[in-house]
């Protein structure tokens, strides 16, 4: 009874802690409709500010903690504010919900930068005012614990009362459900989401700090997570209500400390023993389950910014049959390092096609995208390779590869079973807390599994020696074990795939797909079965998933256990693939470029530059190379606001008038494949031919839309901001929009003036 009592003041007294977290999540969330990801980096950052401060300028404890949670916290939420979140009114909730995990990402790697490059780790003291306690129920409570045990309780009774009895909380509320109505009435929204996120950022380093001794040694992802286990809190209030996170943050302390007093009476649950990482996942999980349903939403075209154009299917497979040949063309005259950067690049486009169709069709949020890889992995090797493979053990074989398909999307179909009654941000931390649920109890357990059922013995291997090593296929005859054929191997996978995708979006069941992502309400109202819809594309999703993995594994040739998959590299490559263009097969090439090129080839390059300049390895280097390597990824998703529809869709903004030229632009195709020829015979440098054709796709678009601009000025409207999808919804359709269509759909007649009006 004594150990029971003793846990329970330490439970309470982390409970408390997560409450502050918690109720931070509550504030930015409620009043501004947007999930603020990053929370667990803002406490991060700000606990190592306070380690900055306290341990290594010898600032007092006292003064380190104010500086910190009332001055730099507030100040990284105000710029927050101010840089990230007003850039994405307008956008859809995919979008709201990328750019703080861009956030996230970009705040965890400054801090890796600014504080763990040379492998140093910050030492923070389980007491902050020394050995001072008081004694409750027989347990030592330290000052530090009771100071975060009063705060919790002051700080959920200050937010009730500012939130719902103070007319400044009125407005923070109101910035989010109306915000035109309420600048209508005199308020200040502006004002009121500053206030709302330099509270949420100091509530943040305040819980930051006071959960730092319970770690002891900083890590950042570790801390990162430890505060994510604050959301389970934040989830039990549904993101609104502080008295009920105040209850959902007491519950989740006293679950984790009941569960050490339980697990270590006896020496129980060796084999589990990363359960008490997972507990949180599985509480949040649950919480989301049990959430009351949403009423199903209506939707209005023009209420985001985000359009996606659907190619035909004849362009569809000529756009595949340049890519294989691009492809091919380029790996002739790449070194073998460069072939493995590109090889490397596919295999993360083949995991983030399966976002185009949930994500960009669909609607729907997977944000562990690495954990059905993994479980991929792990069944392919139990087929192929494990003590009882029934294949060649230097082959993956073809029923291997089913077998991971159907188990993935088995998987994702158990997953979506429960999940069916979620959408949007609950869905994507669903799916969040699956992945940590998952790399907790499976991927990091390498102890072998004995299982008897039905009188048949067997014994399940996953990592038993921290790694796998996955081999590559050898199929009609060709060695996929050379590197530059697994790349055309990958390619041809990509095209096919790409293909099969948007011939769904173009069926009947793919406009079944959209209509659910745009309106359930609507698709509900006219007898289409929802569940049967998200779950069929979880199951397809998950299986393309599952196909991306194994080859990204067999890439990679072993794969460790703490290799992507403890939930940031699935963050990562879901924000690379929204920024690529998540409506777009292409965007999903995109995303696979931008990572392997961001991750991989530009640290290479830097690093190169800095052994060939001594002098200026610091500049590019420490300088350069960090910054390109830790933050680069994450600013391309914190820019996503001023582009909502990807960078596919720029690119192609670009290139689709040049249809309109089609002799200018075979010459120019026509001239790319000559300097091919000529680097290819060795007559010029690779570097030379690389170089020529970047600056050529650069000018020779703008070049030839300046020869024949006359052929171009029906597009001067669309140029100048207005969509053409747009014309009779944002205003009455006019006489001379008939032209202006004529044009953009290269429609060849008599162009005939018209009076600008109304028709």
């Amino acid at each position: 009874m004594q150990d029971f009592l003793a846990y329970t003041v330490l439970g309470i007294c982390l409970g408390s802690i997560y409450a502050i977290a918690a109720a931070g999540l509550v504030v930015t969330y409620s009043t501004s409709g947007v999930f603020n990801f990053a929370h667990g980096a803002v406490a991060t950052a700000s606990a190592l500010v306070y380690w900055q401060l306290r341990f290594d300028w010898h600032v007092p404890a006292l003064i380190a903690i104010l500086l910190t949670v009332g001055v730099v916290a507030p100040l990284l939420g105000v710029l927050l504010e101010v840089v990230v979140i007003r850039g994405l009114r307008g956008t859809s909730e995919v979008t709201r919900l990328v750019t703080p995990i861009a956030v996230l990402l970009a705040v965890t790697g400054g801090s890796t930068w600014l504080w763990f490059s040379n492998n140093t780790r910050a030492i923070v003291p389980k007491k902050f005012f020394g050995e001072n306690n008081v004694k409750i129920l027989g347990q030592a409570v330290y000052y530090h614990q009771l100071i975060g045990v009063g705060l919790s309780i002051v700080i959920a009774a200050a937010l009730y009362v500012l939130l719902f009895r103070t007319r400044t909380g009125v407005t923070m509320r109101a910035t989010v459900d109306d915000r035109s109505l309420l600048m209508l009435n005199g308020g200040r929204p502006d004002r009121a989401s500053l206030a709302s996120w330099a509270i949420g950022a100091s509530l943040a380093g305040l819980a930051g700090v006071l959960l730092s001794p319970v770690q002891g040694a900083l890590q950042i992802y570790a801390l990162t997570l430890l505060v994510f286990d604050a959301y389970t809190a934040a989830i039990g209030g549904r993101l609104r209500s502080v008295p009920m996170t105040y209850v959902g943050a007491m519950v989740l302390g006293l679950s984790r400390l009941y569960f050490d007093w339980i697990s270590n009476a006896g020496q129980r649950w060796l084999a589990l023993r990363n359960l008490r990482n997972a507990l949180p996942a599985v509480l949040l999980f649950v919480a989301l389950l049990l959430l009351p349903q949403d009423r199903l939403r209506g939707a209005i075209i023009s209420r985001t910014r985000e359009r996606f154009h659907v190619p035909s299917i004849r362009q569809a497979v000529a756009w595949g049959g340049v890519l294989i040949a691009v492809v091919y063309m380029i790996q002739t005259l790449m070194s073998g390092s460069a072939v493995i950067s590109l090889a490397n690049a596919m295999a993360l486009s083949l995991m983030a096609i399966s976002l185009v169709l949930l994500t960009g069709y669909a609607g729907e949020i997977n944000l562990a995208i690495f954990t059905f890889a993994g479980i991929a992995l792990i069944a392919a090797w139990q087929f192929d390779v494990g003590p009882r493979g029934l294949a060649t053990k230097t082959s993956l074989s073809v029923p291997a590869i089913l077998m991971a398909i159907c188990v993935c999307a088995i998987v994702g179909g158990l997953i979506a079973l429960p999940a069916l009654r979620l959408r949007g941000l609950y869905l994507g931390l669903a799916t969040f807390a699956f992945g940590i649920i998952v790399n907790q109890l499976v991927i990091l357990q390498t102890q072998a599994l004995h299982a008897n059922i039905l009188g048949f013995k067997f014994t399940v291997n996953f990592f038993s020696t921290g790694s796998l090593t996955m081999p590559r296929p050898h199929w009609f005859g060709i060695n996929f074990g050379d590197q530059r054929n697994f790349l055309m191997l990958m390619t041809v996978m990509f095209a096919i795939i790409g293909v099969g995708l948007i011939a769904l979006r173009r069926s009947a069941y793919g406009r079944m797909v959209v209509a659910m992502k745009d309106s359930p309400a609507a698709c509900a109202t006219l007898g289409l079965n929802i569940t049967r819809l998200k779950l069929g594309v979880f199951m397809l999703s998950s299986g393309i998933a599952g196909l991306g993995g194994l080859m990204w594994a067999g890439q990679g040739r072993t794969v460790a256990n703490n290799t992507g998959f403890d939930g940031f590299a699935s963050l990562t490559l879901f924000m690379i693939a929204v920024v690529g263009g998540i409506g777009y097969v292409s965007g999903a090439l995109l995303a696979g470029i931008f990572l392997s090129l961001l991750s991989v080839v530009m640290p290479n390059i830097w690093l190169k530059l800095g052994h060939d300049y001594p002098s200026l390895h610091w500049l590019f280097v420490s300088v350069i190379g960090n910054f390109t390597k830790f933050v680069g990824p994450a600013l391309i998703g914190i820019g996503l606001g001023k582009n909502p529809s990807g960078i596919a869709q720029q690119i192609m903004d670009g290139f689709r008038p040049l249809r309109k030229t089609p002799a200018a632009t075979g010459a120019w195709v026509a001239g790319l494949v000559g300097l091919w020829v000529l680097a290819w015979r060795g007559v010029i440098g690779n570097w030379t031919f690389a170089l020529t054709v970047i600056a050529s796709v650069v000018l020779i678009p703008l070049l030839i839309k300046s020869l024949f601009a006359e052929r171009f000025a029906g597009d001067a409207r669309a140029r100048h901001g207005e969509d053409l999808d747009l014309i009779g919804l944002d205003r009455p359709f006019r006489r001379s929009d008939r032209a202006t269509f004529d044009n953009a759909l290269g429609i060849v007649g008599p162009q005939v003036e018209v009076a600008d009006g109304a028709s």
